[in-house]
């Protein structure tokens, strides 16, 4: 475990340094695609304050960035071209650049969805669910695009037609849905200590499991991802409350007790112990078998680490299956894998947990030795006794101080 955490930092370290010779982060030129927002206008060069391109039709077009750099959705700033008229009337937007995660923003992207702005005046509410459509499962996202196209067209049309602009009323960005998740995370820490000390309230770790699928999963669409990682490594911060919450709280949960978040709050993992349980008629696996395939999860990882770390491309590190289940959307082969993952669990227990999940991998390799964990027949994880605690999930089940009261029974 030791070279492998040596091997993975090396990689991280290289595929950065990579990643920002080859791929450095340029400005983006809007200009190719001016006639997309604006079909057959001429437009001069860019100027004036704010930034912007005009054109004798009475259109001028702007890079939303320039405007409002400090709005961000979920991953980062989300990039516009938007084209406004004289009367403050938006007739052209096309998206530039954006770090959401495609899975859950891929309508809010489509030109159906965006072209629901054309016509708005920039004194229009702009308020999702009154006169924009709200999307369910992208709440974040789709807040920071509104807010991105409302107030820099406000400040162009104002600073470039000096058209009077309407006060828009403070707002509460990003919901409470942070606060939630806090309490479902203390929950679960509280609990996580308690059955450490005694048997009698570990049925209480299913409760958590039960409201971690219907909180973290179906809720807010937000269990903890290595693309969280990836952001953070990157720089590519968020302006929701909700994102650092899961991020701090997770990486917290790592340093105090390792796998715990994959043990207690983990939506999918949840599942699939769930569907474990319900077949008795498990496959034998040997040994050395279990243990070569362990190993498949940290390949694994180191293989996104390089791809997305040197690309600089974060949805090329998106095939974990939690997303695709939660966010509703992905392609036939990544709903192929989640059945797949989820139906193996009758056979295997926690079979994506096991081999396959870069968080597994991510949050084992940064686990602190705890011989108090022996392993036992009903293991969740199915680890054979003493295991390595890089494969515990800290349910407590065989935790020494509850474990040797249970046989003095």
């Amino acid at each position: 475990m030791k070279w492998t955490r040596i091997i993975l930092l090396i990689l991280t370290i290289a595929s950065l340094i990579a990643g920002r010779l080859l791929f450095p982060e340029e400005e983006i030129d809007e200009r190719p695609y001016l006639q997309e927002v604006a079909p057959g206008v001429a437009f001069s060069q860019k100027g004036g304050i704010p930034p912007h391109y005009e054109s004798a039709s009475g259109i001028s077009a702007f890079n939303s960035y320039d405007i409002v750099p400090s709005i961000r959705g979920y991953a980062g700033p989300i990039k516009l071209l938007i084209a406004i008229n004289d009367k403050g009337i938006i007739t052209g937007i096309k998206v530039l650049e954006h770090k959401e995660t495609e899975n859950y923003v891929r309508y809010m992207l489509s030109h159906k969805y965006l072209s629901g702005f054309l016509g708005k005046s920039v004194n229009d509410p702009f308020e999702v669910g009154r006169d924009v459509d709200a999307i369910s499962r992208a709440t974040i996202s789709v807040n920071a695009l509104v807010r991105t196209i409302r107030e820099s067209s406000r400040r162009v049309a104002e600073g470039v037609y000096g058209i009077k602009v309407k006060e828009t009323p403070g707002e509460v960005r990003g919901g409470m849905g942070w606060v939630l998740y806090l309490v479902l995370f203390l929950s679960a820490l509280t609990l996580y200590y308690i059955t450490r000390r005694t048997e009698g309230l570990s049925r209480a770790r299913d409760v958590i499991l039960l409201l971690s699928i219907i909180i973290t999963g179906v809720y807010l669409s937000t269990p903890f991802s290595i693309l969280h990682v990836f952001n953070l490594i990157m720089w590519r911060l968020s302006s929701s409350t909700l994102w650092y919450v899961i991020v701090i709280s997770s990486l917290l949960s790592i340093i105090i007790a390792g796998r715990l978040y994959c043990g207690w709050l983990c939506p999918f993992g949840a599942i699939c112990e769930f569907i474990g349980r319900a077949s008795s008629g498990k496959w034998q696996i040997s040994g050395e078998v279990d243990e070569r395939w362990r190993r498949l999860k940290y390949l694994l990882l180191g293989m996104i680490i390089v791809l997305v770390l040197t690309t600089r491309h974060i949805e090329y590190g998106n095939f974990e299956t939690y997303i695709v289940l939660f966010s509703l959307h992905g392609s036939v082969l990544t709903w192929i894998l989640v059945g797949l993952m989820l139906i193996i669990n009758l056979r295997v227990e926690r079979f994506w947990c096991r081999y396959m999940c870069p968080v597994g991998a991510l949050t084992g390799l940064l686990s602190r030795r705890d011989s108090g964990y022996v392993s036992r027949g009903d293991c969740p994880m199915g680890n054979r006794a003493d295991p390595h605690i890089s494969e515990c999930i800290r349910c407590n089940r065989c935790y020494k101080g509850v474990s040797d009261r249970l046989s003095q029974r």
